[in-house]
C-alpha cells in the first residue's frame, strides 16, 4: 500500500488537531462552569474524568505525533491540575485529589490506546482523506 499524498497527510494533521483542541475547549468549559448541563451531571464524575482524559490524551498524541509519551502525560496531568486549581476559585465547584488520580488513569488508558492504535488511526484518516484530496 502506498503512502497517502502530502495534502492528505496535512489534512489529517489538521483534523487531528481539531479533534483535540475543540473537545479540550468543551471539557474546559464544562469543568469550570458553575453548573454543568443536566445530561453531564447524571454521569458519574469518575467516569467523566477517566473518559475525557483517555480521549484527550489519545487525540493529543494523534495531533502531535512527535511528542514522547511522558511529554503527553505531563501536559495532560498539568491540564488536570489546572482544572482542579481553577475549580477552587469557583464557589459552586470544589477541587478534589480523587479527580486528579482518575485523570491519571484516563491518561494511562489514552497512552495505551495510542500505543496500540494511534499509527493505524492516523494512517486510516490520511488514507480516507487521500480519496478526496489530491496533491
Amino acid at each position: 500500500m502506498s503512502s497517502p499524498p502530502r495534502a492528505a497527510e496535512r489534512a489529517a494533521g489538521l483534523c487531528c488537531a481539531l479533534a483535540f483542541w475543540l473537545p479540550l475547549a468543551a471539557c474546559t468549559w464544562l469543568a469550570l462552569t458553575p453548573s454543568p448541563p443536566d445530561a453531564v451531571s447524571r454521569v458519574s464524575d469518575v467516569i467523566l474524568h477517566a473518559m475525557a482524559f483517555a480521549y484527550l490524551t489519545f487525540a493529543l498524541g494523534l495531533a502531535h505525533r512527535r511528542l514522547r509519551w511522558w511529554t503527553l502525560a505531563g501536559w495532560m496531568l498539568a491540564y488536570g491540575a489546572f482544572i482542579e486549581l481553577a475549580q477552587s476559585f469557583e464557589p459552586a465547584r470544589s477541587p478534589e485529589l480523587k479527580d486528579l488520580a482518575v485523570d491519571l488513569l484516563g491518561i494511562a488508558a489514552g497512552l495505551g490506546a495510542l500505543a496500540v492504535a494511534g499509527d493505524r488511526a492516523r494512517r486510516t484518516l490520511a488514507g480516507l482523506l487521500s480519496l478526496v484530496l489530491r496533491d
